[in-house]
């Protein structure tokens, strides 16, 4: 069985040092720039269904 979890993890480390270590930095910059978008999107389109929410009174 530690044969297995092993040849796994080595498959994981060669496969990521293969994909990830060329691209230096971007992956992990674009993963950022990725979720900062996607939370100001967020924030934008709660402040919409809160006026919305003030202007028909908490009714859908």
């Amino acid at each position: 069985m530690r044969d297995i979890w092993f040849g796994l993890g080595h498959f994981f480390q060669d496969t990521f040092n293969w994909f990830l270590t060329p691209f230096g930095w971007t992956p992990p910059i674009l993963f950022t720039l990725v979720l900062t978008f996607g939370f100001f999107y967020w924030l934008v389109l709660q402040g919409r269904y809160n006026r919305k929410a003030k202007e028909t009174g908490g009714r859908a």
